[in-house]
């Protein structure tokens, strides 16, 4: 048990924590994993009757994780990295019904895919429904976090920077402890940027008259007018890589590296290569040796590297981030990331590396290819009851066996589990990930047995027939009839309805024209 001990390192002052919480719980990150969190957490301890102490830290200057954009008027250039990868014209890319925490739909009225700037207010909305703003740090940055203890015992370290006050020129600084500490902190920061022989000459070639070439990382993507008229390579072809090639592709000319087993972006006008093998001073060159000339902009849409900076050297010792890593799950004995996967991790969450107990370190929203915010709930409500009650998990060893038994089972069907990490391979397995925590749950008394799966029914069928549902709506669009369809439309149960009514009216509407339209399956966020 931690009373919470802090130290205001900017006016060198020592305090006791005037709180007499049983548990002290901090949480990294404000996204819509560390808000499943910080609700399922609090009504866990409200349901047992204790009083936990949890606290949020978010660096940034609202909630909404990915979805909050940059600050107005910021435009950083590399090396420096933008807060956020959200560009103006970023929508999600399935129906917001299948995407929202359960029993919490979108406000009437909302267009059935949303940008981004109604996703940060539903966020936004959730921390006000649920009274969690008391909760909630922002401009706060989590700096180091490190564990001191033995065995099962013990306490997180954590220092914490927030901005200047009262004048001062230096950051405040907070040290105090933990007694758990939840990870939240997203994927979308760190770019992963893959290297090639000779680009340094070709960024450099001199172009009289003509803008400086960029090799540019999908993060800083912002407005496809500065692409208008240029010839541009889009590497990859996750959601990044589609909306650039979609963006793009009618005001440039676009062509797109697509790895083997993978297609171009249905519906944008680029031209298919394979993956690059090297630049020249005046040309990228292709393995099938290809060669385009006369390049203005590379796009990197090749997704983003696992880090945890505040776990890691030189900050901290928990998390050892080498991309060339070694050690296995089943050797490790830190925490690892190999920039893909960190491991080793049970379901996801708790880490099983023997320097640190399972509930004292757990994360939310790592699994990829996944609607987060009811798979970050469930997760939440996992660790929240492991929180109250460790007994609740399985044995250590029962746990890691888990662990590897997955890894061998993605080997079996020809993935290497350490490059794939924590890439869900379908949808199904999606929600069957969801529903397998929750059921756990109800099988250890933590949670009512209802009887019914966690993921609705009319969410798995949305989320399968999403391309058809999107092709309807799209047409719905082009007649102007999105309030009409939308009329009425409030509860969770009457926006299911509508999912329905939307497929069931573009799929007889294709039938009767004769058009057959394979289903494309959700696609990868990663490249």
């Amino acid at each position: 048990m931690s009373l919470g001990t802090f130290v205001l390192m900017r006016d060198h002052c020592t305090d006791r924590h005037p709180s007499e919480a049983s548990k002290s719980i901090a949480i990294v990150g404000g996204g819509s994993g560390g808000l499943a969190a910080l609700k399922t957490i609090l009504d866990v301890a409200n349901d047992i009757n204790e009083n936990w102490e949890v606290v949020l830290f978010e660096q940034h200057r609202g909630l909404g994780g990915v979805w909050l954009p940059d600050p107005p008027g910021y435009e950083p250039e590399p090396p420096e990295l933008p807060e956020s990868p959200t560009y103006p014209l970023l929508h999600v890319n399935t129906p917001h019904p299948t995407m929202t925490y359960p029993h919490i739909p979108f406000p009437p009225g909302t267009n059935l895919y949303p940008g981004w700037d109604a996703m940060r207010r539903y966020h936004e909305d959730f921390a006000t429904q649920f009274d969690l703003w008391p909760h909630v740090k922002l401009n706060h940055t989590v700096v180091s976090t490190q564990w001191h203890g033995h065995g099962d015992f013990g306490d997180w370290h954590v220092e914490v920077h927030s901005p200047p006050v009262d004048g001062s020129p230096e950051d405040v600084v907070l040290k105090r402890t933990f007694d758990h500490l939840v990870i939240a902190n997203g994927h979308n920061h760190y770019p992963h940027v893959p290297e090639w022989n000779g680009t340094d000459d070709w960024l450099a070639y001199p172009r009289p008259g003509l803008p400086e070439r960029q090799l540019l990382h999908s993060i800083y993507y912002r407005d496809p007018e500065s692409y208008r008229n240029q010839t541009v390579v889009i590497v990859g072809t996750g959601a990044s890589g589609r909306d650039i090639a979609l963006q793009v592709g009618p005001l440039a000319t676009v062509y797109q590296v697509v790895r083997e087993g993978k297609e171009t972006t249905p519906g944008a006008d680029v031209i298919e290569k394979p993956e690059i093998a090297y630049f020249t001073p005046d040309a990228v060159v292709f393995v099938d040796g290809s060669i385009v000339e006369c390049v203005d902009t590379v796009f990197l849409a090749t997704g983003y590297d696992f880090r945890v900076p505040f776990l890691s050297a030189p900050h901290a010792t928990t998390l050892v981030t080498d991309p060339d890593a070694q050690e296995t799950s089943s050797t490790a004995q830190q925490l690892t990331s190999n920039l893909r996967y960190i491991y080793p991790l049970y379901q996801h969450m708790f880490s099983l590396a023997p320097s640190v107990p399972p509930t004292a370190l757990a994360f939310v929203g790592l699994p990829v290819l996944i609607a987060n915010c009811p798979s970050d709930y469930a997760q939440g409500m996992f660790i929240a009851h492991a929180i109250a009650n460790s007994s609740l998990l399985p044995p250590r060893d029962e746990m890691l066996q888990d662990l590897l038994e997955r890894e061998e089972a993605l080997r079996a069907k020809g993935f290497d589990p350490y490059f794939v990490g924590h890439r869900l391979q379908n949808d199904n397995e999606a929600q069957t990930y969801q529903d397998n925590l929750v059921e756990y749950l109800k099988k250890q008394g933590a949670v009512p047995d209802d009887g019914k799966p966690y993921v609705e029914g009319w969410r798995r069928k949305g989320r399968e027939h999403n391309f058809l549902i999107l092709r309807g709506w799209k047409r719905i669009q082009a007649q102007g009839e999105e309030a009409r369809w939308l009329r009425g439309v409030r509860t969770e149960n009457q926006w299911a309805a509508l999912l329905d009514k939307i497929a069931e009216w573009q799929s007889r509407w294709e039938e009767d024209h004769g058009i057959s339209e394979e289903v494309v399956p959700l696609r990868d966020y990663e490249w």
